[in-house]
């Protein structure tokens, strides 16, 4: 017990993750692994003086929530340490930001911890990820085809994110708490092996333990390896940078604040080339987040394309082959080739075949979907979540594919089979120019099913007289593009 408490501990110290005078605001949902890190920390107070606050978030989706809530306000309180509390209704949130319902409470929970510290100058995040975590999202980001930063996991400290558990594992945890008699929360869904991180945690790393004991072990020593040489890619990027980049003057529209990528940069290590790319996408973009090795690859393919080729991705950003090179730059107005409807290329790289009762698939796309055939369906059973819908199999006349808007899409708006074209169901919904072509619609050939987070077509709705049923889902997969 002492030797586990201790090896956290150190690792607190080597990672310098907490200093004298930090205010620490610890995740507490009341599960194993928050309630392990909440006691510690709790305990490290005796060794590091800081300031400790817990933060509970309430997504009002578990029947068991309630309860939840009061076994962490009863913990709080027997340690006598500060409880922030949020109720949010996650699936309201996800309809509002168009982003899947796990999404939607991941981005809530980081708001809230921001908030939680927003006073503090030397404010830190505590988060309970482990050592089990880290090889999970090590497999699903190699089974998914992932450059170094997906495949090295998730880091111990993240900006102001902290993560002192990262070092040990699952069953350490719950065995320091059964030792120490405190009891913890249990989340259902943890068991669903219909999720794909659930899948590798009960029955792909059981496994590898089997054929390898220590197997989580070793993953994590890769880790710290793979953590190392992506550093010094880092560093190698940062010190390059300056004689690939040029930086366009303010001023000239599109161009403004863009980033023209020399051509030489097509003659560099593949590593070195590849982080020079994803620096310049996110430097425009502003972001990080779901920006990874698909528009990379794909930013690079324009090095060895005709000038005026061109790739629109997440954000706004748009990549165009130059004489000089590749600009990267964030569209102020729609593509003239959307506005003209001259049988534009599909912008975009997401581009999802859907397949029925093909199980949970991932091509690297930045979602997860699923798929599947309902005979007979019952019009009770309708789902009304945002980003799951039921579908007239009977109507469709091609492959099913996810994919961005292209001229010459139209939806069908009422049941006489009227037609609008998308771009003006855009205008209509006053959805902004610069948003459009990033949309995610479910097509079939032209015709548009479901703008995903918005409508379906009226004659993609399913009645009495269906005989065939598609359920289609999708959302984002949470290790795509992840910074951590």
């Amino acid at each position: 017990m002492m030797l586990f408490q201790e090896k956290v501990f150190n690792f607190i110290r080597e990672n310098r993750m907490i200093e004298d005078g930090d205010t620490v605001v610890a995740g507490l949902s009341g599960g194993a692994d928050s309630v392990c890190l909440f006691l510690l920390l709790e305990k490290y107070r005796n060794i590091c003086p800081f300031t400790l606050t817990a933060a509970h978030v309430h997504h009002g989706l578990r029947k068991n929530a309630d309860g939840d809530e009061a076994y962490v306000r009863e913990l709080c309180g027997r340690y006598n340490v500060p409880l922030k509390v949020l109720h949010i209704d996650a699936r309201a949130v996800s309809g509002e930001l168009g982003v899947s319902v796990e999404e939607a409470g991941r981005i809530k929970r980081y708001e809230f911890f921001r908030e939680v510290l927003s006073d503090s100058e030397n404010g830190k995040t505590a988060v309970a990820h482990h050592r089990d975590d880290l090889c999970e999202t090590m497999l699903f980001q190699l089974f998914r085809g992932s450059g170094i930063s997906g495949i090295r996991g998730i880091l111990p400290v993240s900006g102001n994110i902290i993560r002192p558990l990262l070092d040990v594992s699952r069953e350490e945890i719950e065995r320091y708490l059964t030792e120490e008699g405190i009891s913890w929360r249990t989340d259902e869904s943890n068991e669903e092996l219909t999720y794909a991180r659930n899948r590798i945690r009960h029955e792909i790393l059981p496994v590898a333990e089997e054929i390898t004991p220590c197997a989580k072990e070793h993953m994590a020593e890769s880790a710290n390896r793979l953590r190392e040489i992506e550093e010094y890619i880092k560093i190698q990027a940062a010190a390059e940078k300056e004689k690939y980049f040029r930086h366009a003057p303010s001023g000239k529209g599109t161009e403004e604040g863009s980033i023209l990528l020399l051509n030489e940069i097509a003659n560099l290590p593949k590593a070195l080339s590849g982080e020079l790319i994803l620096e310049a996408l996110t430097e425009v973009a502003g972001k990080k987040r779901d920006i990874g090795l698909v528009q990379v690859e794909a930013v690079r393919e324009l090095f060895f394309m005709q000038v005026g080729r061109r790739r629109d991705f997440i954000y706004g950003l748009l990549a165009e082959r130059e004489y000089e090179g590749v600009r990267i730059a964030v569209r102020y107005r729609a593509p003239v080739k959307e506005e003209k409807n001259e049988n534009p290329e599909v912008t975009g790289d997401t581009e999802i075949k859907v397949i029925p009762d093909g199980g949970e698939f991932c091509p690297g796309s930045g979602y997860i979907c699923r798929a599947r055939l309902i005979p007979d369906p019952d019009l009770k059973k309708i789902p009304e979540d945002s980003y799951t819908k039921w579908l007239n199999y009977d109507t469709i006349n091609n492959c099913l594919v996810f994919r961005r808007p292209r001229g010459g899409d139209y939806l069908v708006i009422n049941k006489e089979g009227g037609r609008k074209p998308l771009k003006d169901y855009f205008v209509n919904e006053k959805i902004p120019a610069g948003e459009r072509m990033s949309r995610l619609v479910l097509a079939d050939g032209d015709r548009i099913l479901w703008v995903v987070g918005l409508r379906i077509g009226e004659d993609a709705k399913i009645t009495g007289n269906t005989k065939t049923a598609i359920e289609i889902s999708i959302k984002e997969d949470p290790f795509y593009g992840r910074a951590y």
